[in-house]
């Protein structure tokens, strides 16, 4: 952090909050420079003006702040010192934020070093600052702006035209930096962005901006055209797209398994290997033949053994709250827990309006199943298979003992049991390969490779940071352990409140009243809907990574006719575990397709133009930006995005 940063009042702000407050401007000039074209311009151009050049570097670089919403940064709460300042220090220390703030949300990998703001020495009464930033990638699409401030009364006269002293200024930056590809020019009352000839572009353009906050807006377009050329990645560390394998797998503290030993046989292998965790997944990768001996095994139990593990009256031997060795790594854990302060209002309301009780607190039997070691269940149907590339079943259960104590039948409310078996995930055979080809992208085999109790504890993880919204918008979860099936097989799953209710399928819709329907769906209602859902994994920072209609149930509280949405199935479901690997929140959109596009479960029924209607906008640190056909109306095309985050700011 610079000195002069160190010196203000800071305070800790989500990036997306941080250009609210507008810095103070500085005092007057008391001189005024007499600059004549004697004074002579190394370079002169042709500048044609361009409306709306702004906007680009501007939406990106509102996008990525939004994709790090989660984080917080460093940031001046009182700045009412700047206005003492004299200009050329003024100019300095109005961008030096902006530097602390790249700083703060780089990638250190990428930049190893802070970002700088430099004071740029162009002669009497022009003031000017850039950027610095030290990285070895080459995917810089420009330089960094050049910020100048120049003591002129007009940057343009009443014509548009540009007069001397701003061209005398231009050139002055250009033979600063011959290369530079964009000046942002300002008086303190006026700003012009200068974008010089390049690659995409063959004339030399400007822009004037409007706005009625310059201090403000001077420091945010500042940021956007560093932003917006600085290679991906690496001043703000974004969450990419698609989350990538790592094809390496190094583990630090080495295989689990020796690579030496040698193989058993496929006899003995078949007799003691029960799940993906009895394999160690850094050796398969390494070696071919343990490889396909793996396949071999996946063949052999899909052969020998049926999916569906459990049937109805079978009775499961639980032991509470065992996990077995799949535990996460010491002192670790998501970085940002469920803050409800962050909830909306409305969704607050909703929240409380839709309620349940715990059924086990119902039935009285909460304290005693917490504190017990050992219970039993009794199945009563299979509720889903899942799909053929799944990896869990879903069964409708009740408790029938705990730590051998009998539970009448009517005291057992009925549960869900989640059961996960990777034994069935269905991976794509390899071809037989030469000798010579077969260590060649071995690890591509494994790509889509899963551990069930890795899955099953991140399900875990996420019911137990949403504890305080249990009985609301998810279920009432009641741990993950570990089960005995009645043929001695030992599975992990999950148990927890037994939901009511429906998938939103197009049977569904098609029977409802169109009141109903905007009941279902709209945020403006103060009542049950599906946006209240999706806005508290938002909050929890809770990304659903594989949005499906099987994960949103529609349930009607007893005793009233309130419909809401309840989601379950987080076993893909991603959190931040390291600031070097932020996530990317898209809940919003997946629950808008859900309701407006069709799936293999089927469509919804709802037209898109409907839904979209009525779910609601996105919020404000929602970084969703989706296009989809022309308005009826209007005939444009609707874009969905949040409001924009610089309203203050547009072309003159």
């Amino acid at each position: 952090m610079s000195s002069m940063s160190s010196t203000m009042s800071l305070s800790l702000i989500h990036p997306d909050k941080i250009f609210t407050d507008v810095p103070p401007l500085p005092r007057p000039w008391t001189i005024s420079p007499q600059l004549t074209p004697s004074q002579g311009s190394s370079v002169s151009l042709k500048w044609k003006e361009s409306r709306g050049l702004h906007r680009g570097p501007l939406r990106r670089f509102q996008t990525a702040l939004r994709t790090v919403h989660k984080r917080k940064v460093t940031w001046p709460v009182d700045e009412s010192a700047l206005s003492d300042l004299p200009p050329e220090k003024y100019l300095k220390s109005l961008m030096q934020p902006i530097a602390d703030l790249f700083t703060q949300l780089r990638s250190l990998k990428v930049v190893k070093r802070p970002v700088e703001c430099i004071s740029i020495e162009l002669g009497e009464f022009i003031y000017g600052v850039t950027f610095s930033v030290e990285t070895d990638l080459s995917g810089w699409l420009g330089t960094p702006p050049i910020i100048l401030a120049l003591n002129t009364k007009d940057l343009v006269d009443a014509d548009g035209r540009i007069g001397f002293p701003v061209e005398y200024a231009l050139s002055k930056a250009l033979d600063y930096n011959p290369l530079a590809t964009s000046v942002i020019m300002t008086n303190f009352s006026q700003i012009i962005i200068f974008s010089l000839p390049g690659w995409n572009r063959p004339e030399p353009i400007y822009d004037k901006i409007s706005t009625d906050r310059p201090s403000l807006a001077l420091r945010v377009l500042s940021a956007a055209y560093l932003y917006n050329v600085a290679p991906d990645y690496s001043i703000i560390l974004e969450p990419p797209p698609i989350i990538e394998s790592d094809p390496t797998l190094i583990l630090p503290e080495g295989p689990p398994e020796d690579p030496s030993k040698p193989l058993l046989s496929d006899e003995e292998l078949f007799v003691t290997h029960h799940r993906h965790s009895d394999f160690d997944l850094a050796t398969l990768i390494r070696n071919g033949d343990r490889a396909h001996q793996f396949f071999r095994w996946k063949e052999y139990v899909q052969r020998s053994y049926p999916k569906v593990v459990a049937h109805s009256q079978d009775v499961l031997t639980g032991s509470t709250n065992n996990i077995g060795n799949m535990l996460f790594p010491k002192h670790s854990g998501p970085i940002y827990p469920y803050d409800p302060s962050e909830i909306p209002t409305d969704t607050a309301e909703h929240l409380k309006s839709i309620q349940r009780e715990s059924p086990l607190v119902s039935c009285g039997i909460a304290d005693s199943f917490a504190k017990s070691k050992t219970f039993t269940i009794e199945i009563q149907n299979v509720i889903a298979e899942g799909s053929n590339r799944g990896f869990c079943i879903v069964y409708k259960c009740r408790l029938t003992s705990i730590d051998n104590e009998p539970i009448s039948r009517p005291s057992a409310p009925p549960l869900y049991l989640k059961l996960f078996d990777d034994r069935f995930q269905v991976l794509e055979k390899p071809d037989p390969v030469d000798d010579e080809e077969r260590y060649e992208n071995l690890y591509m085999w494994f790509d889509t490779f899963i551990v069930a109790e890795m899955y099953a504890l991140n399900e875990s993880s996420v019911y137990n940071k949403l504890r305080s919204v249990q009985g609301t918008v998810i279920p009432w979860f009641y741990g993950m352990h570990q089960f005995t099936l009645p043929n001695g097989m030992i599975l992990y799953g999950l148990l927890m409140e037994y939901i009511d209710g429906c998938e939103l399928t197009s049977s569904l819709i098609r029977n409802m009243s169109v009141d109903r329907q905007i009941k279902l769906m709209s945020v403006y209602c103060n009542i049950n809907n599906c946006r209240h859902a999706s806005r508290v994994l938002d909050v929890a920072d809770v990304a659903q990574r594989d949005w499906h209609p099987g994960q949103l149930l529609i349930h009607n509280k007893l005793g009233t006719d309130i419909d809401h949405a309840v989601l379950i199935d987080f076993a893909m479901a991603t959190q931040t575990w390291s600031l070097d690997e932020p996530n990317l929140l898209s809940n919003y959109f997946g629950v808008l397709r859900i309701l407006s596009e069709s799936y293999e479960g089927g469509p919804s029924g709802m037209d898109w133009k409907f839904a979209w209607k009525h779910f609601g906008e996105p919020d404000d640190w929602d970084p969703i930006m989706a296009f989809r056909g022309k308005d009826p109306e209007s005939k444009e095309v609707m874009v969905l995005e949040a409001r924009d985050m610089f309203p203050y700011i547009s072309s003159a």
